[in-house]
């Protein structure tokens, strides 16, 4: 387990079970196999996507803060697998995100391709204890008072991306299925507030520690910490890339223009 320290938080290079984490986060964002047997750490199959999460959600929710929230993402049908063993751990469902990635049809070959491709993505957001925000406290955003509200409707937000592979400006995306930013942002504002921890088991591309890097630059008083876990194995050195722009001293192992824009 390696650790890399940034001004944030912390990244955990390894297997995110073994990271020596102290609990009491109030936000956590799961995004890990979808059981579609197209890597090698994803070949557990839909039927054996609960099995798998369960040890992860129990030490999950060990993790967490008596009132803290929880985005669970996954493909509809791996998330209908999964919304069961949120329920038995004590978490209530809220709402239903839902995005429309809107991936342009020349993208998937669709004069070839054997059959519908995957166009969304799903996330339930999950509540325990007393909810963090009155709804006075989100006036004036759909995202955050529709939470707040705790309505049991789907959200549905389209696709920030403009392709596979990009983020819609000049910044090419680490993963053909990036989540924008933005997804990074409103969930932070949506459930946290200054000062407050988020951990994210599954890194990725690092979204959240990206964003929350970016909002202490910008407005350090609106400062959050995370620690996000990055286990690499897919093959692909996302890592490399985000610590380079995230500020650690070794440069970049991989390429990716920008993280933040100018400095």
């Amino acid at each position: 387990m390696i650790k890399h320290v940034l001004r944030s938080g912390v990244i955990w290079e390894g297997d995110w079970m073994e990271a020596p984490l102290e609990g009491g986060y109030s936000m956590a964002e799961v995004d890990g196999p979808y059981g579609l047997r197209k890597a090698t750490w994803d070949m557990m199959g839909i039927e054996g996507l609960a099995a798998w999460y369960r040890p992860h959600l129990t030490r999950l929710t060990s993790l967490m803060a008596l009132s803290s929230s929880v985005y669970l993402w996954n493909t509809a049908e791996g998330w209908a697998r999964l919304d069961p063993e949120m329920r038995a751990l004590g978490w209530e469902l809220r709402t239903l995100i839902v995005w429309d990635k809107r991936t342009p049809p020349s993208m998937l070959g669709w004069k070839t391709i054997r059959t519908w491709p995957d166009q969304i993505e799903v996330c339930g957001f999950y509540q325990r204890g007393r909810p963090h925000f009155a709804l006075s406290e989100c006036i004036g955003s759909v995202w955050e008072c529709s939470i707040a509200a705790l309505s049991q409707e789907i959200i549905r937000l389209p696709g920030k991306v403009a392709h596979r592979g990009s983020e819609g400006d000049v910044r090419p995306a680490l993963h053909p299925s990036q989540k924008p930013l933005l997804f990074a942002e409103r969930m932070v504002q949506a459930s946290t507030r200054p000062g407050d921890r988020v951990l994210v088991p599954f890194g990725g591309t690092c979204r959240i520690a990206v964003y929350l890097e970016r909002l202490r630059r910008m407005e350090p008083e609106q400062a959050r910490f995370y620690d996000t876990c990055e286990l690499n194995a897919d093959g692909k050195d996302y890592l490399g890339a985000v610590l380079g722009r995230m500020g650690e001293d070794a440069p970049a192992r991989a390429g990716q223009l920008s993280l933040f824009g100018g400095k």
